[in-house]
């Protein structure tokens, strides 16, 4: 039994590490990987798709003072990372990166962006969200079917189990608003710096959002 969950949290471990890793991969196939948290839409006038493609080096890399953007000539997309300190890429459980596909309509090229999340960040952030409401929903159906809401100390306890349960539930969503914000912001900056590299001007508010 103690093998299995060894085996069991080593699995989870290593999914955990591999699907990080896969997300911050500068690759064609990896570009679309990750949950969407976000879309927008830019369009840059008098540029062509071959002027964007210029401004890369020959590998396709774009080094920008915070991240690291990626062209994909091919398949008309650019992928758009922030940089973060090794260690700190691993602990930080909700990083972004940006997927952006190009396509020209008439004189102008249009930026379409998708911002996304590893799926672990996603899958454990719904598990938290599901294990403490269900959680206090469960507790309260079980307490009240044995008579613990019949007197007035019971159902005070039922309120503070209720209460106890609602403080974890907005923490944890304070949390995720907080971080959402954060990582955005990190996008937001690299964004400016992609813009300023294509047009050598700074963006309008629009693509900052």
């Amino acid at each position: 039994m103690m093998l299995a969950g060894l085996f069991a949290g080593a699995l989870f471990i290593g999914l955990l590490v591999g699907d990080r890793l896969y997300f911050r991969t500068l690759s064609l196939d990896a570009s679309r990987y990750g949950c969407r948290v976000g879309r927008g839409e830019h369009r840059l006038d008098a540029l062509t798709p071959a002027q964007i493609h210029a401004r890369f080096d020959s590998s396709g890399i774009l080094a920008l003072r915070h991240g690291v953007a990626r062209l994909f000539a091919d398949a008309q997309r650019i992928l758009l990372r922030p940089r973060y300190p090794t260690l700190w890429a691993f602990l930080w459980i909700w990083p972004m990166k940006v997927t952006i596909d190009l396509r020209t309509e008439g004189q102008s090229v249009v930026l379409s962006s998708t911002k996304r999340i590893p799926w672990c960040s996603a899958i454990l952030t719904g598990a938290w969200f599901c294990i403490v409401g269900l959680g206090t929903l469960a507790t309260l159906i079980s307490y009240a079917m044995e008579g613990g809401l019949s007197d007035s100390g019971g159902a005070l306890m039922g309120a503070g189990i209720l209460t106890l349960g609602l403080f974890f539930f907005f923490s944890g969503l304070v949390t995720v608003v907080m971080a959402y914000r954060m990582e955005n912001s990190r996008l937001v900056l690299v964004s400016q710096e992609l813009h300023e590299a294509l047009t050598g001007a700074a963006p309008p508010v629009s693509m900052t959002r």
